[in-house]
């Protein structure tokens, strides 16, 4: 009797002190704000969807990939070094190394954003003409997505920042919610009032949104740093920031391809109809990818301390939980696919019910590849970006080469095959490289296979810390 009733009260027990605990708190949170951030991504497309009609939101799903590629590309890896660098000076007591990480980032980014934006302009018609898309060629189509480029890739930068900085409601909350807001606010408008939309005020309404993100954000930043920091002089070590942005910059831009050039390569394949469509099911298949974004986000503004510090059962206690709430997610949302994947395409148009074995197929890839929590950041954040790039170095090339061969015959369901092969056997490569070169494990497969959570002998916070710091 005593240990039954005892039973019950322990168990009470645990819930009560997971429910006060910090940090899972701050794990539920942050998933809260990723699942309002999915919603509201759903609500922008779908609109979209619905506003502009089959073609027309056919060759903006073609443009939107493509500039969203390229803002990767133009942020050279500065979005990720910030993070890092952030945590890992001010760990070290070193604030004007911080701080001249901070400026190397906004002038590295700025440079990026401009340069890929003018060779965008130049090689719009000729780009596209290239790859058999006819968009219609007009200048003001021209300046609404070069225009979108380089917002998009300042507010990369100034949102990974100010998470690090200020903190995730500043930087993510406004940057996943306010553009897209203005935007669905625009999209209704026109819906409810039957007026048909282009892709060029589309794209109009998401740079303004993103502007007001950019200067927000920028604002915090330089306020937080005065008060948390205040006037130190900010010292710069060129060589090391940019022999590891190159790194970043190379894995980010293989990411990125990774993300965003399914949908081009339809378009260029097939037409932009079909490209639509692989679009929505993605975007949807990708709820995964933004629910555990959540994790991602907390990741890198908890991890880096934690790990930088040797702080092994804080460590480990985040890790734990992290992996949980990924289960949970994986499972939940597999369910709701499974069941509700045809209606869920239908909110887009009608015709997009017919897509929905592109959805569970898709929706299996990023699953899976969201049960392998956040290795990806682990190994980029803790030095091992060039293993990193390696391995979507591979897995682009795959699937380009998987799409040349497989969608021109077996169309989109072809390529929804391809691109969930891949990306499982790069989530079980990358989780084996975690464990190897950081000791973290991060995905659920920590309930089956024990993890050290510790890294390796003779690691040390950072080498280069080691040097003289270089005017």
């Amino acid at each position: 009797m005593t240990e039954t009733a005892q039973t019950p009260t322990t168990i009470k027990l645990r819930v009560k002190e997971l429910v006060n605990n910090k940090v899972a708190q701050g794990i539920v949170g942050t998933m809260l704000l990723k699942v309002c951030s999915a919603v509201v991504a759903f609500a922008l497309f779908s609109l979209a969807a619905r506003a502009a009609g089959l073609e027309e939101f056919g060759y903006f799903s073609i443009v939107f990939s493509a500039v969203s590629m390229l803002s990767i590309v133009a942020a050279a890896g500065q979005e990720l070094q910030i993070v890092r660098c952030w945590n890992e000076y001010l760990s070290e007591n070193r604030p004007g190394l911080a701080i001249g990480a901070l400026r190397f980032g906004w002038l590295v980014t700025l440079s990026g954003a401009l340069i890929i934006g003018l060779l965008l302009w130049v090689l719009f018609d000729k780009g596209l003409e290239t790859a058999n898309i006819s968009v219609p060629h007009q200048w003001t189509m021209h300046a609404a997505a070069v225009s979108f480029l380089i917002v998009n890739t300042l507010c990369l930068y100034s949102a990974h920042a100010t998470r690090a900085i200020v903190g995730i409601r500043m930087g993510d909350a406004n940057y996943e919610l306010t553009w897209r807001s203005i935007a669905i606010v625009f999209l209704a408008a026109c819906l409810w009032t039957g007026r048909p939309v282009q892709m060029i005020e589309i794209f109009t309404v998401f740079t303004v949104g993103l502007v007001l993100v950019v200067v927000t954000q920028a604002w915090s930043i330089v306020r937080q740093v005065k008060v948390e920091i205040g006037n130190v002089k900010p010292l710069y070590k060129l060589r090391e920031w940019s022999g590891r942005s190159a790194r970043l910059w190379l894995a980010a831009a293989m990411e990125s391809a990774n993300q965003h050039m399914e949908v081009f390569l339809i378009g260029m394949l097939l037409d932009p109809i079909a490209a639509g469509a692989y679009f929505v099911a993605a975007r949807l298949a990708n709820a995964f990818a933004l629910a555990t974004g959540g994790l991602y986000t907390f990741a890198t503004r908890r991890v880096p301390k934690l790990y930088f510090s040797r702080d092994i059962p804080a460590l480990k206690h985040t890790l734990h939980l992290m992996a949980i709430t990924t289960l949970l997610i994986v499972v939940c949302g597999m369910s709701v696919v499974l069941l509700a994947g045809d209606y869920m395409l239908m909110i887009f148009g009608s015709a997009y019910a017919d897509y929905y074995w592109v959805l569970v197929i898709l929706a299996i890839g990023t699953a899976l590849t969201a049960a392998n929590g956040a290795a990806p950041s682990f190994l980029m954040l803790t030095g091992h970006e060039g293993r990193y790039m390696v391995i979507v170095t591979i897995s682009v090339i795959l699937r380009v080469v998987g799409f040349f061969l497989v969608v021109p015959t077996y169309g989109i369901l072809g390529a929804a095959t391809v691109t969930m092969v891949v990306m499982v056997g790069m989530a079980l490569l990358l989780n084996v490289y975690c464990r190897v070169l950081t000791g973290m494990d991060p995905s659920i497969l920590r309930f089956f296979i024990e993890s050290p959570d510790e890294p390796p002998a003779g690691f040390k916070p950072s080498e280069e810390l080691a040097e003289s710091p270089r005017p």
